[in-house]
């Protein structure tokens, strides 16, 4: 006999009645029925338990003179599932098309020249609106490799971009993967092979299915061991939502109960719809896979709507236990258990003897090269420290980040393989390791006319250590500030009323000060001065003495104040060591600092974010930096093409040496102790900052130049050269000076083997 639906929910409450009574006692029952049923039914209706915090990786972004070829560009959109069209065609969201010169000046009504190769014309994946020809994106490339062009449908605009991709999911401080879907977006082969291979009486059962229970009790019993369970779709999903994975009889109870109560209350789609959502799915690094939307593209790189029956086989094999039928790590048990479902749909009739014979020979998905696996929490945490300063809840908020994820890849790699090396090679690193000692760094990025940091590397693996070395890292900066002093010294007159320049004569010999009772001595490395140099000669080779005597003619308070307006904020002290960095500061001052350098003087305030939004899609903060005007730009002009001459004969020459040879300035760090190696350098459009050591403060004796250089280098080679091997922009009131062979040698600047017989100097007019 068919019961009305609502005879079946009084039967349903009855029974739950019955049960709750039999377990808590007549007194309680009624009260403990209507606490869970509201408990449960304002969870599910208001489906909050997992809203997460969402954040967002930078977009992929092309403008005129950008490096980088068609065929890249086809690649990058493949692996993002864009579809290739003809060029013919009408292109919706997600759709591409690449066409030579003439087929892209037909196609965009613009006639393209002899240099001109050709173009590459898409639609963001996330557009909603319906009228595409108006969402055009088009990249024209140049015959020499880089972009000529970028077009918003058929306007000339300066930047189109990739829409950007979801990078992590948090519900509180847990992460995971996950992509909300609905059964309509959902393969109907993909549900078939859930209920196959997990509830096949799902749409009879009101929750629980009784012979399920004692087939499952049967086998374990004739098995003598748990072979087999008897929970269905439904207390599956009320085991992940409510409940714990104890096995206690009391668990049990409460599983049952609420489980008849979830059918009384909702339909089976809502009940699988939200199951699908949540399943846990597998572990994507530090990431949970929650759902089959995101393990579709963890396991396959697909939407979920794309899979086929062997894909989906695959996904309901793994719902049983994600650890032991990972296809990339347990290939051969994930094989034997997708056969198993594909059987189990056979017997359902839900595929065909051939469908199954060709899904049992597809090939297992093979693992892809994640990004930023081990260190892309660095990054978040350095967005959470910021939200806090913002006093912005991450709870339920989407997270626009400026994170580069090739970059922070990139980043991970080349800090990673230069401590593994020294570990192996540098004796004394080596014994250091064989006592429990790592060496660990890290690697700050951003775009200095931003102020958008697109990197951060806070040490070796999060997994390791969770201390965010970039971002709460408190070291000694050592010779990394001296172009403090140097700017300092730009921007005033010497004790005889001159101003000084980059050729300004110092003395670099050994001396004493006296301050408050004591005495200190700043000695060159190696114990080697000079004597009489110019002040560009003093800085590439980082000279302490030249250096200190320096700082102390021009005054260390004028020393501090300049540290101030290019954005340091630690506690400095105006001593004669702050003239050598012997204070500690945060990688962020520094980067900050150093992207001011490059901008000549223009300091942005540095930002990990670029926008947030909240669960209503309403911006609640968007970063919009002001530049701030903090020192003489014919001055910092001047610095900076000192301290490009570190890089192409100083400490840092390492850095052409290794086949970086883009115009670049910079400067090596390290400290009198040898505990602190730091470099800090930068283009016209990337300011990086690396720093080596250990967290317990041992010495390594490892210098800028050994420690720092080779993984700025290896990161700059990369990551810089996607852009123009653009010179500086130097201000319109300067000038460049080449020094020739016979000036060098009569301001005493050629020294050493390497030290050049020509150099170009900015000087102000």
């Amino acid at each position: 006999m068919l019961l009305s639906p609502r005879l079946k929910t009084i039967l349903s409450r009855f029974t739950i009645i019955l049960t709750l009574c039999f377990t808590l006692g007549v007194g309680l029952c009624a009260y403990a029925f209507f606490d869970l049923e509201n408990d449960m039914t304002k969870k599910l209706e208001s489906k909050k338990f997992l809203v997460p915090t969402e954040y967002f990786a930078a977009p992929v972004s092309f403008s005129p003179r950008m490096l980088i070829t068609q065929e890249s560009v086809i690649e990058m959109l493949k692996k993002r599932n864009y579809r290739m069209r003809a060029i013919d065609q009408r292109i919706l969201p997600g759709d591409f098309y690449s066409g030579n010169r003439a087929e892209c000046s037909s196609r965009l009504g613009v006639a393209l020249d002899e240099k001109q190769l050709g173009c590459i014309v898409f639609v963001n994946s996330d557009v909603q609106n319906a009228n595409s020809e108006n969402e055009t994106q088009t990249i024209v490339f140049q015959t020499d490799g880089s972009l000529s062009q970028v077009f918003k449908g058929v306007n000339p605009i300066a930047e189109v971009s990739l829409e950007a991709p979801l990078l992590a999911q948090y519900i509180g401080n847990e992460p995971l993967m996950q992509t909300e879907i609905t059964l309509g977006q959902t393969p109907t082969q993909c549900l078939n092979a859930i209920i196959s291979m997990e509830d096949n009486s799902f749409l009879e059962h009101g929750g629980v299915s009784y012979k399920g229970i004692f087939r499952a009790i049967v086998k374990n019993i004739t098995s003598r061991r748990s072979a087999q369970g008897g929970s269905t779709i439904t207390q599956q999903l009320v085991k992940n939502y409510f409940l714990t994975s104890e096995k206690t009889l009391k668990r049990k109870a409460q599983e049952l109960i609420m489980s008849i109560m979830l059918e009384s209350r909702f339909t089976k789609d809502e009940i699988l719809e939200t199951y699908i959502n949540i399943i846990y799915m597998g572990q994507n690094g530090a990431f949970q896979v929650r759902g089959y939307g995101s393990a579709a593209k963890y396991y396959f790189g697909k939407d979920l709507a794309q899979l086929n029956i062997s894909e989906c086989s695959l996904l309901a094999a793994i719902i049983n236990s994600p650890g032991l039928y990972n296809p990339f790590k347990k290939p051969d048990n994930a094989r034997k258990r997708r056969g198993l479902v594909l059987d189990k749909m056979l017997e359902l009739k839900f595929i065909t003897d051939e469908e199954l014979k060709i899904a049992k020979e597809s090939a297992l998905p093979t693992a892809t090269p994640i990004l930023a696996t081990e260190t892309a929490p660095y990054y978040i945490d350095a967005v959470r420290k910021q939200m806090a300063a913002l006093n912005i809840p991450v709870e339920g908020k989407k997270i626009y980040t400026a994170l580069d994820l090739d970059a922070q890849n990139t980043a991970q790699e080349a800090l990673q393989g230069h401590l593994e090396q020294l570990e192996k090679k540098n004796k004394s690193i080596k014994a250091l390791k064989e006592k429990g000692n790592s060496l660990e760094g890290m690697v700050l990025s951003g775009d200095p006319k931003t102020g958008l940091i697109s990197t951060v590397i806070g040490g070796r693996n999060f997994r390791m250590t969770q201390f965010n070395r970039a971002i709460d890292g408190h070291r000694q900066v050592g010779s990394i500030m001296k172009p403090f002093v140097f700017l300092t010294a730009l921007e005033n007159k010497n004790k005889e009323g001159q101003d000084f320049t980059p050729i300004s004569l110092l003395s670099d010999e050994k001396f004493t000060t006296k301050y408050d009772k004591q005495s200190w001595t700043p000695e060159n490395y190696g114990k080697k001065y000079f004597g009489q140099v110019p002040m560009f000669f003093a800085l590439k080779n980082s000279l302490n003495a030249a250096t200190a005597s320096l700082g102390l003619e021009v005054g260390l308070d004028k020393i501090v104040e300049t540290n101030r307006l290019m954005g340091v904020e630690s506690d400095l002290k105006a001593l004669p060591s702050i003239t050598l960095g012997a204070f500690e500061l945060y990688p962020r001052e520094v980067l900050q600092a150093y992207m001011a350098f490059s901008q000549m003087g223009q300091r942005v305030i540095t930002s990990f974010i670029r926008k947030v939004v909240d669960n209503s899609n309403k911006e609640v903060y968007t970063y919009s930096p002001a530049p701030i005007a903090t020192a003489d730009p014919a001055a910092v002009a001047s610095l900076v093409s000192m301290m490009k001459q570190t890089i192409l004969s100083g400490s840092a020459r390492a850095v052409i040496l290794n086949g970086f040879t883009h115009p670049a300035a910079g400067k090596t760090g390290t400290t009198n102790d040898y505990k602190d190696a730091w470099f800090g350098g930068f283009t016209p459009y990337v300011t990086t900052i690396v720093w080596v050591g250990f967290d317990r403060n041992l010495t390594h004796n490892l210098s800028g130049s050994s420690g720092a250089v080779p993984i700025w280098t290896q990161f700059m080679k990369k990551v810089a050269t996607r852009y123009p091997a653009d010179d500086f922009a130097w201000p319109e009131n300067t000038e460049v000076r080449t020094l020739d062979e016979a000036t060098l040698r009569s301001l005493n600047a050629i020294k050493e083997e390497w030290d050049p017989f020509s150099v170009d100097l900015v000087f102000k007019k």
